[in-house]
């Protein structure tokens, strides 16, 4: 697979749009804490916001999508559902009991939780949907 395949093409659309996304759930993440809102429930209103910028940009960047927002939409939150309890479930299990330093826990999550997300938008939500 040469670098300007259409998969390594999707994938860096991907990571940019969901580097973007990221970054604003962390921002939200870092402002909640800051504020004193406990690091669970502050990535999670993270993970949120970052899913709705997200959507966005997967749906009209990455995946270049042309089917209707009310095709796609529901199995994109189906998706989120499921990635948002991921980032909720590990986040807490590595912050809770391997890696104490909420920055930490939250950057081996996102890691694992992006791996998680390709997969699905891939499979699931985006797949025949689009165009490379």
């Amino acid at each position: 697979m040469s670098s300007d395949s259409p998969f390594y093409s999707r994938l860096s659309r991907f990571l940019l749009s969901g580097g973007l996304a990221t970054s604003l759930h962390w921002l939200l993440m870092w402002l909640l804490i800051q504020s004193g809102t406990d690091a669970t429930v502050a990535t999670g209103a993270g993970a949120a916001l970052g899913a709705c910028v997200n959507y966005l940009l997967q749906y009209y960047y990455s995946f270049r999508c042309r089917e209707p927002h009310r095709v796609v939409f529901f199995a994109y939150v189906q998706t989120c559902v499921a990635g948002w309890l991921a980032n909720l479930a590990l986040f807490y299990l590595l912050f809770h009991f391997l890696l104490p330093q909420a920055a930490i826990a939250q950057f081996c999550t996102t890691g694992l939780v992006t791996f998680l997300n390709f997969f699905l938008y891939q499979k699931v939500v985006f797949h025949a949907r689009s165009r490379s």
